[in-house]
């Protein structure tokens, strides 16, 4: 079992929307685990980040690039990057022989495109994600990165908990969610309850709540016209269950190292024998 374990491969599926810090979050991470003493690659599955500085160990753009697509087949930028995500699921070959002959013995961060109709909709990235659990033995952990400035208003909130619940339902798997920028989130106005409440999201439903919506003897009138919207909404988020949120800073090393320790323990990094 222990010679099992150790062939293993672990790693991370980054995925969040466009501005997220995705991007910054692989860097980030990558220079703390291999501080730590963690060999790790970065995989780019995004092809259309053509601007990134950071140096990819793989790149799915030496495979298929967004723009190429989008030229060649006169489709838009959403279309594109299905067609690119579906065109990568069908050639998983040339993606498992760059990770075998560059990313060996490594914990792997894959950079993942921020187009959320593939990780709530479209079972792409979800069957990719198989394929690499089932046949090639990475223990992923999806890391869904949440822009904290949702925080701020309560209908964006309940939006990004709600698309976190979708994604953690379609792909089945470890899941993290982390709400990034935490040094930023004052600039966008006062909160309605404090941090904690964003972050263990226990009772999501007083949020609709105290935003004006209760009536008299409790009933809900909507003052808005999404108001009995967002409140049905958190009430079955709450139902759920599932859904709470690690603070991160990427440029704060507790809060990296608390992230990174959720997900080895998500993953079962952890477990492997020293």
């Amino acid at each position: 079992v222990e010679g099992k374990a150790r062939e293993m491969g672990f790693g991370q599926l980054v995925i969040g929307a466009p501005g997220s810090g995705k991007t910054t979050y692989c860097e980030g991470v990558s220079q703390f685990l291999k501080g730590i003493g963690r060999p790790t690659a970065t995989v780019n599955l995004d092809p259309g980040n053509d601007t990134s500085s950071l140096e990819w160990d793989v790149d799915v753009m030496d495979l298929i690039k967004l723009e190429d697509v989008m030229q060649e087949l006169q489709l838009g930028p959403n279309g594109g990057l299905i067609y690119c995500m579906e065109y990568l699921e069908q050639n998983l070959d040339w993606l498992k022989e760059q990770i075998e002959s560059k990313c060996k013995d490594k914990y792997i961060l894959f950079d993942c495109p921020g187009q959320i109709e593939l990780f709530t909709h479209h079972r792409c990235m979800r069957n990719v994600t198989v394929v690499m659990g089932d046949e090639w033995d990475i223990r992923l952990c999806c890391v869904q990165l949440v822009d904290s400035h949702h925080c701020s208003d309560h209908s964006k909130f309940i939006s990004a908990a709600l698309v976190s619940l979708s994604t953690m339902m379609m792909l089945e798997l470890p899941h993290v969610n982390v709400l990034s920028k935490v040094d930023l989130v004052q600039q966008y106005g006062p909160l309605a309850y404090n941090f904690d409440f964003y972050t263990q999201l226990s009772e999501l439903a007083r949020l609709p709540m105290l935003m004006g919506m209760r009536g008299r003897e409790g009933a809900v009138e909507a003052q808005s016209p999404h108001g009995k919207l967002d409140l049905a909404l958190a009430q079955m988020i709450d139902e759920f269950g599932l859904v709470n949120f690690a603070p991160l800073c990427i440029s704060d090393k507790d809060t990296v190292a608390y992230v990174v320790s959720l997900v080895d323990k998500s993953n079962g990094y952890m477990y492997l024998p020293s």
